[in-house]
């Protein structure tokens, strides 16, 4: 039996009883050492006597083998590599694979862990994505002791083919892929300043919402502040455009987590339901999260007279909060908010709960303190918070939450904002610490709905509004809506927007959505 796994510009035949793999592309190796013109490196039991050199030691104290593969020895390979992280050199060694890229920096693998982390055709069913468990690495005898029978490159450097001593199937890796994990899971063959660094990644604006538990706030240097009195103009698109191009659907994405908030112009008319919005989120967003107690994902929100629920009464002040800040299953309030004015016209108010939060840390630092230490009680029904709308309501569902309403990551950047007055319950705070946390509260307040903070932004049909529902705090003015305003939107989880984002990435600059994260670049 016979498997066929495609490379560029040939086709590698894999035998159950034995493989042959061609060679390619040997004089563009060539090079001044014994080995430089293999293509193919074979497996030794035990590593020559090591070359050791002080300047190599690590902060540990221990010494670290010079590279089996010397960078500066295969130089004359570089011109024909079109990727800069193609790999030069593969080379079996003991339990390990050293391996040299283009960029020059070199490193050691455990052989065991490229065995557990390949992800190509014979290990992974790419359509499902899913491991295949008869491949696994517990299930084919391999352990600390595997060692590579022989390592490959193909003919552009971008493949690396490394075949085992304990069986017949080999496995692929992507050279781009290899050379993100290198930093994190391989030991450096060339030390400090020699190895050349990685640019900045330019996913590492997606590293506050990968949901690892490290995953961080966002920087300061990733985040446009905004103040009403500094003047503000939020970033805007065309509907139709965005929808048309992947890369815009990504500078929407980007722009959104910079500068809090987006607004999408002349949307297409749709006064009969919520299909516009829906196909719009779907395809830019990554989805609308479901609502647990209906059956629409989206809300509808239209005037009622003498309406209970301040949210549908228009003529009153709707004051600056985050949505979701009692999130239906417990978990993270939704990242994203997004309103479509179907019909008539508004004044929504923003605000930027990050500037108001680290104004608050630079001039008061004992409120910044109460206000990420102590959590603000919430409790939302979320059937009577609804009693005045139009939509059918199938179940019930009350929720309770005590999170602080600023909180930060372990370096002391802000990751959310959680706050909504509406649903605030009875503080469960110490005797002692009631007063000042309210002081501090009050003063939060108070910086929300200041004129200096807070921003108006005039709404009409033909219009989205989007915003970062960790950071923008959002409400409405009292007393300017038209009477027919009828307004529908809904949140986006943050798995929804990670994953869609990610799949664009893939799509428009060839990453490989399964290594973005929080360490591999």
């Amino acid at each position: 039996r016979f498997q066929e796994t495609r490379l560029p510009g040939r086709v590698i035949a894999l035998g159950i009883a034995k493989m042959s793999l061609v060679h390619a592309n040997i004089a563009a190796y060539a090079a001044p050492r014994a080995h430089a013109g293999r293509r193919t490196s074979t497996s030794r039991t035990r590593s020559p006597a090591p070359k050791y050199d002080v300047a190599l030691r690590k902060a540990r104290g221990t010494v670290v083998p010079r590279a089996v593969v010397d960078p500066a020895a295969v130089v004359p390979a570089l011109n024909s590599k079109h990727d800069e992280f193609a790999v030069l050199e593969a080379t079996p060694n003991d339990t390990y694979v050293d391996v040299v890229f283009k960029d020059g920096a070199s490193f050691r693998f455990h052989a065991l862990w490229l065995r557990d982390a390949c992800s190509d055709a014979n290990h992974v069913v790419a359509d499902a994505g899913e491991r295949i468990l008869s491949m696994l690495p517990v299930n084919t005898g391999c352990d600390a002791d595997l060692r590579a029978a022989s390592c490959e490159i193909d003919e552009t450097g971008g493949r690396l083919i490394v075949t085992w001593t304990n069986h017949e199937i080999p496995s692929t890796f992507g050279a781009k892929s290899l050379r993100a994990f290198a930093d994190v899971v391989a030991e450096p063959l060339v030390i400090g300043s020699e190895i050349p660094p990685l640019a900045a990644s330019e996913t590492e604006w997606l590293d506050p919402f990968t949901g690892y538990p490290d995953a961080p706030g966002q920087s300061p240097s990733q985040i446009d502040y905004y103040k009403n009195e500094d003047g503000v103009v939020f970033p805007s698109y065309d509907h139709d455009a965005v929808v048309r191009d992947p890369k815009l659907k990504l500078d929407v994405m980007r722009d959104l987590m910079r500068a809090g908030a987006v607004i999408i112009d002349d949307v297409p008319e749709n006064e009969v339901d919520s299909s516009t919005l829906h196909a719009f989120v779907d395809d830019v967003l990554g989805g609308m999260q479901k609502d647990p107690c209906r059956d629409e994902r989206n809300w509808k929100i239209v005037k009622k007279a003498d309406a209970s629920s301040i949210s549908y009464d228009p003529e009153k002040r709707l004051n600056n909060h985050t949505d979701q800040s009692v999130p239906p299953w417990g978990g993270t309030p939704a990242l994203v908010l997004i309103m479509h004015y179907q019909k008539g016209s508004g004044c929504n108010t923003l605000v930027d709960g990050f500037k108001v939060a680290e104004d608050i840390r630079a001039t008061d630092p004992e409120a910044f303190e109460m206000l990420t230490t102590y959590g603000s009680n919430q409790t939302r029904d979320f059937v009577s918070s609804r009693k005045d709308t139009t939509q059918a309501l199938n179940a019930s569902l009350c929720v309770h939450k005590r999170e602080p309403i600023i909180q930060l990551d372990d370096a002391g950047n802000i990751v959310r904002i959680q706050y909504n007055e509406v649903f605030r319950t009875p503080l469960e705070l110490p005797f002692d610490v009631f007063p000042k946390w309210y002081a501090a509260y009050t003063k939060w307040v108070r910086m929300l709905h200041d004129t200096k903070y807070e921003v108006e932004v005039d709404m009409q049909a033909g219009k989205m509004l989007i915003f970062h529902n960790w950071r923008t705090l959002h409400g409405r003015a009292g007393g300017k809506a038209s009477k027919d305003r009828t307004l529908i939107g809904g949140t986006v989880t943050r798995e929804a927007f990670f994953s869609r984002a990610t799949e664009l990435l893939e799509e428009t600059a060839g990453y490989d959505m399964r290594v973005t994260g929080t360490k591999v670049k």
